[in-house]
C-alpha cells in the first residue's frame, strides 16, 4: 500500500511539473519577445508549437493551460499598445487563438492516444503469440507423455500376449492411467476455453462427495510407488449440490499436483471431513512447497511459481480452472503451507441440506465476469 501511494504521488508530482512548465514557458516567452521586440506573428507561431509540445508531453490539459496562459498573458499582461486588449477585435482574436490552440492541442493529444493504443495493441497481440506458442508446445508435451505410455504398454502386451506370466491387470492399469492424464489435459483446456467465453455450465445434481473422491484417489494411488496416498473419508454421506464430473477433476488435479511437485517422494494425504454446513477437502504433500508471494497469485490463468516450472512442465491452466469450478458450486478453495513442508489445499462446498439454492449460486456465478487467474501448477 505505501509503494502504490508513493507512485500515485510521483505521479501527480510529475503532472503537476508539467503543468507549470506549459503554463510559465508562455509568460517567459512573452517576456523575453517584448525585451528583443518580436513581432506578434511570430510569438503567436511559438505558441502553436509550445500548445502542440504540451499536447505530446502531457495530453489536452497542459496544453488548454499552455494557450490559455500565452493568450491571456499577451493580451492582459503586457503594456499598452503591444498587449492590452483594446477593442472588439482584440477580444475575438484572443477568442480565435485560444480556440485554435485547443483544437490543435486536442488533435496532436488524439494522435498521441492512438499511436500508444497501436503500441499496446501490438505489444498484446505479441504476447498473445508467445502465449499460443508456448501452450502448443507444452500440450503436445504433455499429451506425448500418457500417449507414448499407452502405446508402449500396448505394444508390450502384444509382444508377450502369449507369455502366461504377464501381468494382465497391471498392463490394464498402466493404460488406465495414462488415458486418464490424457482425457484430463483436454478437459482442462476444454474448460479453460468455457470459462474464458463464460459460457461453462454445469450439471447439479445430488452427489455424495465421497463417491467423487475415493475412486480418484485410489486410481491415483497407484501412479507412483513413492507417493502413497492416504486416505480419510467421513463416516457419513457428504451430499452437494453438484457436478460430478467437474468436481471430480478438481480432485484430480489437486492429487496429481501434490504428486507431481513432490519429485523426492512422500505421503500424499487427502482427506474429506464436515465442518459447519460445508464439506471440506483437504489435500497434503510432503513436496516442494509454494512461496508466499506465489500463493498470492496461486489460480491466475498461466501463471507458474518459478520453483514449480523448475520440477515439472505444466500449462498453468489446472488450478485456474479448478478455482473457476469450485466458484461456481458456491464454494472455495485455498492454500497454505503447513508445519513440515509441503502444500496443502482446502476446498469448501456447501452441503446440499444447507445451501438450499446451489443451483440458483451456481446459476448467478455463471454470469459474473470471469476473472483473469492463471494457475501456479
Amino acid at each position: 500500500m505505501t509503494f502504490i501511494k508513493a507512485q500515485v504521488l510521483n505521479a501527480l508530482h510529475s503532472r503537476a511539473v508539467v503543468y507549470a512548465i506549459f503554463t510559465v514557458l508562455p509568460i517567459v516567452i512573452m517576456i523575453v519577445g517584448e525585451q528583443i521586440a518580436l513581432p506578434a506573428f511570430v510569438f503567436e507561431h511559438l505558441m502553436v508549437i509550445l500548445v502542440v509540445a504540451a499536447a505530446v508531453a502531457g495530453g489536452p490539459g497542459p496544453a488548454v493551460a499552455s494557450a490559455v496562459s500565452g493568450g491571456v498573458g499577451d493580451n492582459l499582461l503586457l503594456p499598452e499598445p503591444i498587449g492590452a486588449i483594446t477593442g472588439v477585435r482584440d477580444a475575438v482574436d484572443l477568442g480565435l487563438f485560444l480556440v485554435v490552440a485547443v483544437v490543435v492541442g486536442w488533435l496532436v493529444n488524439g494522435l498521441r492516444t492512438a499511436r500508444a493504443n497501436a503500441v499496446t495493441a501490438a505489444r498484446r497481440e505479441q504476447e498473445a503469440r508467445e502465449e499460443l506458442d508456448r501452450l502448443v508446445a507444452t500440450v503436445t508435451h504433455d499429451l506425448a507423455t500418457p500417449l507414448t505410455a499407452i502405446r508402449g504398454t500396448i505394444q508390450f502386451a502384444l509382444k508377450n500376449a502369449a507369455v502366461t506370466q504377464v501381468d494382465t491387470v497391471r498392463l490394464l492399469s498402466r493404460i488406465e492411467t495414462a488415458a486418464v492424464r490424457a482425457t484430463s489435459l483436454v478437459r482442462a483446456l476444454a474448460d479453460t476455453k468455457s470459462i474464458a467465453r463464460q459460457s461453462l455450465s454445469l450439471d447439479l445434481q445430488s452427489i455424495d462427495v465421497r463417491a467423487v473422491v475415493e475412486p480418484i484417489a485410489k486410481m491415483l494411488d497407484r501412479i507412483s510407488d513413492r507417493h502413497p496416498i492416504g486416505l480419510a473419508l467421513h463416516p457419513s454421506p457428504l451430499v452437494v449440490n453438484g457436478d460430478a464430473e467437474r468436481l471430480g477433476r478438481v480432485v484430480e488435479n489437486l492429487i496429481t499436483n501434490a504428486i507431481k511437485y513432490s519429485p523426492a517422494g512422500g505421503a500424499v494425504e487427502v482427506q474429506l471431513t464436515e465442518d459447519e454446513g460445508s464439506v471440506v477437502l483437504t489435500i497434503r504433500d510432503y513436496g516442494i512447497g509454494i512461496s508466499a508471494e506465489a500463493r498470492d497469485r496461486l489460480f491466475e490463468m498461466g501463471y507458474r511459481a518459478p520453483q514449480a516450472a523448475n520440477v515439472a512442465p505444466g500449462l498453468g491452466l489446472g488450478l485456474y480452472t479448478a478455482a473457476e469450478i469450485v466458484r461456481r458450486h458456491g464454494g472455495s478453495i485455498g492454500v497454505t503451507a503447513p508445519d513440515g513442508g509441503g502444500t496443502m489445499f482446502t476446498v469448501r462446498l456447501p452441503l446440499a441440506a444447507h445451501s438450499g439454492a446451489a443451483e440458483s449460486v451456481s446459476r448467478r456465478l455463471q454470469d459474473m465476469p470471469v476473472r483473469t487467474s492463471r494457475a501456479v501448477h
